[in-house]
Formats: structure tokens, sequence, C-alpha cells
């Protein structure tokens, strides 16, 4: 059961500590007074996902804590001890920081836990049934997930079996059609593929491609200005008084002495070797001129060239070498995709083998799915006549799905109700109030929480659209809940609140100039007065308060 919730920072809440015992505990208060904001409190603890608008205005951070006695949940230590969470006394401390900054902190006895780990433990400790919730029965989505929940004890560990099943299924599916899961998936990335690789095979790319043709554009763009360079240094080395001839006439003077000393001679050797690489030189530079041509046409080829190699790279690579990679990579699954009909036979005979195997565990997860609906739906009935709807029938409709198998299985289940004698079975959504909703969400929740063994549970407001016998009956019901659960409930009937073992009120008041939140816990002096209050009448009609008093004593009759 939960203990003792602490509240800091939250909403009007400056700061609040509330010590909770077993049985009934009833909260009431005026509209705005701060009742959800202690919801919204306890939700921090379970481990939602809180809003940082949940802190209070002016403040950095806000906490929450609550603290809880596990010691009579066997399955619930076993999961602690496995975490390393476990305490010997039996008691369980889960506090929540949330700050400006958006982050989060959540602490398990002492130790940092992320949220899905949180999860798991508060899943086993306490249910919130919010004011909207029973709205969720209009949504058939949801009832499968309602039938499953009575049950789920027997039915986890065949819904876990399927979703194997499927898992094992979806990658073999992806293997045979080589990352697809449908042939037709498979044919269209083989066409794409042949496409990719037939472009690229077209272009017949070379790796250094790419730079010859960028550096022969640029000499045939700039051909008239290296012509006239060429022009004037041939000029300059091979003409009559050019560089080679005054070179030559030097060599052939030293060579008159170059016998007469070493030092002449090796000077004469010199610029002999010289001489005759600037010769070769001179030569090379005068062949180049016979080289040079301006061409247009191949201008044009060439830019028609670069243009292709842009696009391929646009497409396939930022570079001619990505692109042969990409090529090479598209070979590679397309040899996957058209590869060893061996290999396909075998993968097509193991889907087949799954396609029985799943047929087989879906169809034992149906019986178990109608077993449990046909059992919860005539216990709820049951609790619906108790809720004042006597002649209401509910029951579940499962049609079967036959594609592809999902995770879940085939079955798609809607909940059905006749509220009235001789009315047919409609769909929730075409038959029943808002008051009928609430009534058959609460008569799900307390036949589910008998199975599923929660020890917590919370009713916020789940009151709407019901009054006089049938608010009466719902107090009966909770009462009746809370002697084998600890039942925590926001109401704003006095037929409701007369039944409360712990009765707070929840009121605001303004302190130095800011609106707070303030949580007391009545005497039973007290509940009397808080009654005729919400009763619209006021606590100053003696009437109304003996009234209250009546109520109180009706409903510690009944509960006996």
């Amino acid at each position: 059961m939960l203990e003792r919730l602490i509240i800091e920072n939250v909403a009007l809440i400056n700061r609040l500590d509330l010590e909770l015992d077993r049985g009934l505990t009833v909260l009431t208060g005026e509209t705005g007074a701060g009742k959800s904001i202690i919801i919204d409190g306890l939700n921090l603890v379970l481990g939602s996902r809180g809003s940082r608008e949940l802190i209070s205005y002016g403040k950095q951070k806000c906490r929450a804590e609550g603290v809880f006695d596990v010691s009579e949940m066997p399955e619930l230590n076993d999961l602690l001890r496995d975490m390393d969470l476990s305490s010997d006394d039996g008691e369980l401390i889960i506090s929540r920081e949330l700050n400006a900054n958006g982050k989060s902190l959540c602490r398990v006895n002492g130790v940092v836990l992320p949220l899905a780990s949180l999860k798991q433990i508060t899943d086993m400790l306490c249910d919130i049934h919010g004011q909207h919730e029973h709205q969720s029965l209009l949504d058939e989505s949801n009832h499968l997930s309602v039938i499953d929940k009575y049950r789920a004890q027997e039915i986890d560990p065949i819904r876990i079996e399927v979703n194997s099943i499927c898992s094992e299924y979806n990658a073999v599916n992806i293997r045979l059609n080589s990352g697809f899961l449908s042939e037709g998936e498979r044919e269209r990335r083989i066409d794409i593929l042949k496409y990719q690789i037939g472009e690229i095979e077209k272009a017949d790319l070379k790796e250094d491609e790419e730079d010859r043709i960028k550096e022969e554009l640029t000499i045939l763009m700039n051909s008239e200005k290296i012509a006239d360079s060429v022009s004037s240094a041939s000029s300059r080395l091979n003409g009559d008084n050019g560089a080679v001839t005054a070179l030559k006439k030097a060599v052939d003077d030293l060579g008159r002495i170059a016998d007469l000393s070493s030092q002449y001679g090796d000077v004469h050797s010199r610029l002999s070797d010289l001489y005759y690489e600037i010769e070769d030189a001179a030569y090379s530079v005068r062949d180049l001129t016979f080289d040079l041509e301006f061409d247009p046409r191949r201008v044009d080829e060439l830019e028609t060239r670069l243009d292709v190699i842009e696009s391929l790279k646009h497409k396939y690579g930022k570079t001619v070498s990505e692109v042969l990679a990409f090529k090479e990579k598209a070979e590679t699954e397309l040899n996957g995709l058209t590869g060893d009909a061996s290999v396909r036979e075998m993968l097509s005979l193991k889907r087949a083998e799954l396609v029985k195997s799943y047929d087989s565990a879906a169809e034992i997860l149906t019986r178990a799915r109608e077993a449990s609906a046909s059992e919860l739906c005539s216990l709820a009935e049951e609790q619906l006549k108790s809720l004042g709807m006597k002649k209401a029938k509910l029951s579940a409709d499962f049609e079967h799905y036959d594609g592809e198998p999902r995770s879940d299985g085939r079955d798609e289940v809607r909940l059905l109700l006749s509220a009235n004698e001789g009315e047919p079975l409609k769909p929730l959504s075409k038959v029943a109030s808002g008051g009928e909703l609430s009534r058959i969400m609460l008569a799900l929740k307390t036949v589910i929480n008998d199975a599923d063994g929660i020890p917590t549970l919370i009713f916020d407001e789940v009151d709407t659209g019901i009054s006089g016998t049938t608010a009466n009956t719902v107090g009966m019901r909770m009462k009746k809940i809370a002697g084998r659960h600890q039942v925590l409930c926001v109401t704003h009937l006095p037929q409701i609140a007369a039944f409360a073992d712990s009765h707070f009120v929840v009121s605001k008041h303004e302190e130095n100039g800011k609106t707070v939140t303030h949580v007391r816990k009545l005497s039973d002096e007290e509940k009397p007065f808080e009654l005729a209050r919400i009763m619209g009448v006021g606590s100053e009609s003696q009437a109304a308060v003996e009234h209250a008093k009546e109520l109180i004593e009706k409903a510690s009759r009944e509960s006996l």
C-alpha cells in the first residue's frame, strides 16, 4: 500500500506530506482547489512523463516522493532483488525530481533508475483511473487489452509465444526477399538496381578521368594564351640570336682552352651538359607549337562528358570512386535478390512452417481470449447490476484477421452492450451514456483488479454523470473494493464520500500574495459538515449536517 505521499513545488502545492491508511480514502474540495494536483504528483512518482508546467511559478524544480509497504508482495520483491533495489524492512521509496530545464531524475530506494525500469515496478503497485478514462472504452482498439489484462497470467505467455513466432516469420520473410517484406517490393528493388547498375556501366567511368578532362579543358580554353607563350619562348631559345645558339658559341669558346687546365675543363664540361639539356628542352618547346589547336567540338565533347560524370556523382556519390563503389554494392545486392534458388526454396519452406506454427499459437490465444472475455463480461454484468444497471448485458464480439501474421495475434475485438431489457447488443459508442460508461469502467476495473492483485487503486472523479441511488451504489462498490485494495477516490458526491474510512479536504488560500493549496484530514466530527458543503447547501444548514450524518450512518451500516 501507499503509506506516504510527499509533494513539493507542484503547481499550487508548496509542500504536502500526506500519510495514508488502508481502506477507502476520499479527497473532496472546491473545483480548482488542487485535488487533481495531488494525482499529478502521484503520477510523477509512478513514472509518468511530467511537464515543466507542473513546477510552481518561480521555482526551478518540483519533487514528489511515495513510500510504499511492499512486504506482502513476493513477486515485486523478487523483481526488486533482481534489480538490486530490495530493502530489509519491506519499504519501497520512490522519488522524482523535475527541473525547469526539462530534465527528470528518478530514484528507487536511493538508486537512480531510468523511467522504463521504474514503470516495471509501479505497474505492479498502483492503477489510476482518471476522470476521462472511461472515454477510452469508446475506442474499440482498447478493448482487446482489457480482455488480455483480465487473464494476464494465462494470456501473456501465449501472447509472448505468438509475438516470438511473428518476429521469426518477419526475419525469414525479410531474408527471403533480401530485406523486403513482399515479393512486389523485391521485384521493384531488382528493377531499380538493374537501372542504376546499367546507368553507371554505360558511362564506363575511370578513376582519374575527371581530373584529366578538367586539365584538357583548361588547356583548350587557354590555347591562345599558351600559343603566344610557347611561340615567344621558342623564338628566344631557337632563333638566330637565341639562347641555344649563344650557349653553343660559349661551349665552343671554352673548348679551345679546356685541355690547358682542369679548372677550364670542369667549366667546359658543365656548360656542355647544360647546352645539351637546354637544346633538348628547346626542341620540346618547338614541338609544343605543333600540338596547339583549339577544337570547339572537342570542348563540347569534354563538357558533355563532365556533365555525365556530375550527374552520376549527384545520384550515387560525391566522387567517381564513390560512384564505382555504389555500383559494386548494388551488384552485390542484386546478386542476393536473384541468388541461389535452393536457398530461396529452403527459406520459403521455413516461412510456411512458421505460418503454420503461428496459426496454431494464434488459435490457442483466441480461445484463451474468448474464455477471458466470457468470464470478464459475466462478472462485469454482476457488478453492473449492483451499480444500478440491473438489465445490462455485456458481450465481446470477436473477428478473425486472416492477413500477414501480427505480433498480437489475429483477433479484433469490440465490447457490446445492451443497457436495457429487450435492446440488442450494440457497440458501446452507440448506446452508452457518460454515466453508464463510468459504471462500466468501474465494473471492469473491479473485476480486473481482483484478478491482477494491484494493491492500490486511484479513482479520480469517476462519478461523472451519476447521482442519487447510483452514486450510493458506486460508494458501496468502492467500499467493497477497499476491503481487498487500498482505494483513493477524488469525488464531488456526498453519497460516495460518506463511505470514507479517511476523509481529506483540499482547499486553497492566499499566503503572502500567492495562492497555495492545503490538504487537511477531517475528524469524524468534521466529516458531516464537509458532506453538507458538497451537497451544495452549506455547512451552516443544520438540516444539511443532520442529513450528512444520516448518510454516514447509512454507509456504515451498508458496509457491514
